[in-house]
């Protein structure tokens, strides 16, 4: 649809009953995508006329404030930020600000997605936190603060400040929340962010104090501090009390370099789902003041700072169906058939439900018009359901009784693959069709034995027939046992032993230990584990201690306990397994010297050379390099703005080194 001068009042005044809906009510009533489509084409008609309605969403930061809180004013005006979607929207943004002020560093982010809030702090005292509201007046919700995690109630600073941030819910925290809701006879809330903000302006101070509410600093407002840098105003936040709730991720970054920050935004589009919170991008600021400063404000937005959002894909459609499958853990997973939408050229009709509790809480069902997303190659999931649109002729989901695959009752279990307390239902047989087949699929694939011959069909028929009911079957497989296979003649069954007789004396000892599947212990944890033990690494009669096994780095204590446990079970299949293939070990890397042997590295800040450049230096001289500061770091190579890891670093002791101290550390 075009605006045009007759419609554009209507389109007006159909952005703001939408917006209204999602700031103030926290109840989206559309799509994301539909509210951005209609926003963006009211912008340009208004931007090419120069008709603009003062009451344009276009105009306003936020929305009205909800009746029944009383209203507070921000000291200054809290501004959003203008949103780009692609790289080259963002470098265009950042190569016209290089333009005028060749000498800018950018600072980076997470954009975490919650409700943004202001706190008032006088003599080293929480006097007010007041919503964001339209950015010159919020919600006064300061009743409600001594019950959001990460807010200290006094600082030490005694002037007159405003300190700013994000109140998010963790997504391990989201499904208690409705459930306590959903007890009192409340509507749930549909995603973490409303949760967040329902919470944080409810009129029950229970409900904010059971929602586990946390709350994420990212600025300042009005401060009487001459700051250099935005990084430096933010680690005067985080030296006032407040917490960063990722101390272990390294996710606060400057750079010179577009390209730099480009590679840190897909970094952490890749990573956005082991975060505890959800995020919807990478905000990016000018970080010198002084600049920021020159190149001012518009009516809404900052010159200086940008929201680099994650790529908009979610569609609506129907849900047609639901089928049940049972993965190689014995998990019976509902998924979902929904009508066929297009993301970006790629056909989609199924989607992810989880389990049947996250039925339960979506209170989904089929028939209804659903809203999904998609992001990379990942199955889509549904975020939302439309009820006011059903028709009543929708069909209830009902969790199966008997497993689909053998009809062996069902369980309920918790959910190992979840941070939450949700329960999973489960096929209670451990030799279900349907799980040794999921094993075999994964054990022969490419990130185990890697063995090319082997299609789903062939493992599927070995198993149906009782050939294959533990790994070390595929090395005892006959041609007789091929041959017995439908569609199989002499070439087939060749490539198939041959695939099996090249994985004998070729096959990596992480391979083998990823074949076995052992729960917690992945391709990564495989590799780190293999690297650190070699050839001990499957020793039944001698096996890894707890104590061994957490100090690999990553490996956690529920990944060694679930690793003792499986060697202890499992000591047979173990050793038969690698008798039969002869695992190949990792030698040991030859070094220019071993000068740094022992020694463990975490670099940061802005250096000379790329920190890849430095981390060979170092591993090819015995050293070793971690990502986070612990108490196992021996230096710590620190260059410009270095940031929280610097103050780690400091707190623990640890030696802080410069580029010429790490030079003549090596004697370079």
């Amino acid at each position: 649809m075009k605006i045009t001068e007759q419609n554009y009042e209507q389109n007006v005044k159909t952005l703001n009953e939408w917006a209204y809906n999602y700031y103030t009510l926290d109840n989206p009533i559309v799509s994301d995508s539909m509210y951005d489509e209609l926003y963006f084409k009211v912008k340009a008609f208004e931007e090419s006329t120069g008709i603009v309605n003062p009451n344009s969403p276009t105009q306003r930061v936020g929305d009205k404030i909800l009746s029944g809180f009383e209203k507070a004013q921000h000291m200054e005006k809290m501004y959003s930020l203008d949103d780009v979607f692609d790289k080259n929207e963002f470098s265009k943004w950042a190569l016209k600000i290089k333009e005028e002020f060749p000498n800018a560093v950018f600072y980076q982010e997470p954009k975490y997605d919650g409700l943004s809030l202001n706190l008032v702090y006088d003599n080293g005292n929480l006097i007010k936190g007041i919503t964001r509201g339209n950015g010159f007046e919020g919600e006064n919700v300061t009743e409600n603060i001594p019950y959001i995690k990460g807010i200290p109630l006094h600082i030490e600073y005694k002037s007159l400040v405003e300190i700013r941030g994000e109140v998010v819910i963790f997504k391990k925290d989201f499904e208690n929340v409705n459930k306590l809701r959903i007890k009192k006879g409340k509507e749930p809330f549909k995603n973490e962010r409303g949760a967040a903000a329902g919470s944080l302006r409810s009129f029950e101070s229970s409900a904010v104090k059971d929602s586990n509410l946390n709350f994420i600093p990212y600025g300042l407002g009005h401060t009487d501090i001459d700051f250099v840098s935005q990084r430096q105003s933010f680690e005067w936040i985080l030296e006032q009390g407040f917490v960063n709730p990722n101390p272990d991720l390294d996710l606060y970054h400057s750079s010179m370099d577009i390209n730099d920050i480009i590679d840190d935004y897909e970094v952490i589009i890749q990573n956005r789902d082991l975060f505890p919170m959800l995020l919807d991008g990478m905000v990016v600021k000018v970080d010198q003041k002084s600049i920021q400063h020159e190149l001012g404000f518009t009516s809404k937005f900052p010159k200086w700072g940008i929201a680099f959002k994650f790529p908009a894909d979610e569609k609506e459609t129907y849900l047609e169906d639901v089928i049940i499958q049972v993965g190689k853990t014995g998990i019976i997973t509902p998924v979902a058939i929904v009508k066929e939408v297009d993301f970006d050229g790629i056909k989609v009709n199924r989607a992810t439900l989880h389990n049947f509790s996250e039925v339960s809480r979506m209170d989904i069902k089929i028939g209804d018009k659903i809203k999904i997303i998609r992001s990379g190659d990942v199955i889509p999931k549904i975020v939302g359901v439309f009820h006011n649109e059903r028709s009543g002729n929708e069909i209830e989901i009902k969790q199966p009784e008997l497993c689909p695959v053998c009809s062996s009752p069902t369980v309920k279990k918790q959910n190992s693959n979840s941070d939450t307390d949700s329960v999973a239902l489960y096929c209670s047989n451990n030799e279900c069709p349907a799980i040794l087949k999921g094993r075999f699929e994964y054990a022969v694939g490419k990130k185990a034995l890697d063995l090319s011959a082997f299609g789903e069909s062939t493992v599927n028929e070995l198993v149906d027939q009782g050939v294959l009911k533990n790994i070390s079957d595929i090395y005892e497989l006959s041609r007789e046992d091929l041959f017995n296979l439908e569609g199989f003649k002499d070439k087939k069954v060749q490539n198939v032993l041959n695939s099996i007789q090249n994985s004998i004396n070729n096959t990596e000892a992480y391979r083998v230990l990823n074949a076995l599947d052992i729960p917690q212990i992945g391709e990564s944890a495989s590799k780190k584990l293999v690297n650190a033990f070699k050839e001990r690494i499957f020793d039944t009669e001698n096996p890894l201690t707890f104590e061994e096994l957490i100090s690999v780095e990553d490996i956690g204590k529920a990944s060694a306990y679930e690793f003792i446990t499986f060697f202890k079970n499992n000591k047979d299949e173990i050793n038969k397994l690698v008798r039969y293939v002869n695992p190949i070990y990792p030698e040991e890397k030859s070094s220019e010297s071993n000068i740094l042997e022992g020694k463990t590295f975490v670099i940061t800040g802005t250096l000379s050379q790329s920190r890849k450049y430095f981390a060979d230096i170092i591993e090819n001289n015995g050293g070793k390099v971690s990502s986070s500061v612990s108490k196992k770091t021996s230096y710590l190579l620190a260059g410009e703005s270095a940031g929280s890891k610097l103050t780690k670093a400091e707190s623990l002791g640890i030696d802080i080194l410069n580029e010429e101290d790490f030079n003549s550390l090596i004697d370079l």
